[in-house]
């Protein structure tokens, strides 16, 4: 569940996102409905606030009058920043779509992964594939690049003898850790997507043993070479339902991710692509 202390932010800067859409500040409200708030007729109306709070986020006596006030002072600025202008600079018309363009897509992806369903038996079968993994925490040490060619490289000459230490601190443009640098100890959760974890990223690590290099392991950071530094045995024993939850989320992460995978497919192979990166520095004179 997400931090209530951080509810009522999120519900403000997505009303001033949205408001700030159009470009006629008295417009009528995008979901019409009983007004709860005007301001210059600026208006924010019961639906509109339902269908932009958070999910399991519950307005109440208590919450509301801030929720509101909060509001209030968000569409003052907003009405400000139209009388100067800001909204016809090109730059932020520029982030202004990306923001659009960002929020339709994340709801395309909700729409596309809402009923993603997992096997009745998977939950357990994963259980039994990976249940040492739970009981232990590690340490390790990874390089992170951006270009997989040179991720495959560096992992040859690893393998080959070269220093990992040294190679790190050569190539690596990890943004966590110092390059070279070893982490703490953490456990298997590190993988659990409900809190950002990358499940393959943990599999990966928790399939090795100490010393041992990782293959290289895409991720959203860049392309990883993991080396375990140590392992450690912090549970003697982990049963299914202590992990269940982490399990379920995980596979459905990667239904979720088998679905988006397909559809993206599909529309690859219809659009006509071209990538011209040359252009880029071309233009800019690099």
């Amino acid at each position: 569940m997400r931090n209530r202390s951080l509810l009522i932010p999120m519900i403000v800067l997505t009303v001033a996102f949205l408001a700030g859409c159009g470009s006629n500040q008295k417009s009528a409200p995008a979901l019409p409905g009983p007004v709860l708030a005007n301001v210059d007729g600026d208006k924010l109306t019961v639906p509109e606030l339902d269908s932009l709070s958070p999910e399991g986020f519950e307005i109440s006596h208590q919450n509301l009058p801030q929720i509101l006030d909060k509001w209030v002072s968000n569409t003052l600025m907003y009405q400000e920043a139209l009388r100067r202008g800001i909204e016809k600079e090109p730059q932020v018309q520029a982030h202004l779509k990306r923001l659009e363009r960002d929020y339709l897509v994340n709801e395309l992806l909700d729409r596309l992964t809402t009923n993603v369903k997992i096997g009745q038996d998977a939950p357990m079968q994963y259980f039994r594939q990976h249940k040492d993994e739970f009981g232990y925490e590690v340490k390790i040490a990874r390089i992170v690049m951006t270009d997989s060619v040179m991720a495959a490289q560096t992992l040859n000459e690893l393998k080959a003898g070269a220093d990992f230490t040294e190679m790190a601190k050569e190539r690596s443009q990890d943004m966590a850790l110092e390059p070279g640098q070893e982490s703490r100890y953490f456990a298997r959760n590190i993988g659990d997507p409900r809190m950002g974890g990358d499940p393959a990223i943990a599999e990966a690590i928790f399939a090795l043993a100490p010393g041992q290099l990782s293959d290289v392991v895409p991720s959203q950071e860049g392309y990883q070479i993991i080396k375990l530094a140590d392992k450690k045995k912090v549970k003697a024993d982990v049963s299914f339902a202590e992990v269940r939850d982490e399990i379920e989320a995980i596979l459905s992460y990667r239904r979720s991710q088998a679905v988006v995978d397909s559809v993206l497919t599909a529309l690859r192979d219809k659009a006509k692509i071209e990538l011209m990166p040359d252009v880029y520095f071309e233009s800019a004179g690099k």
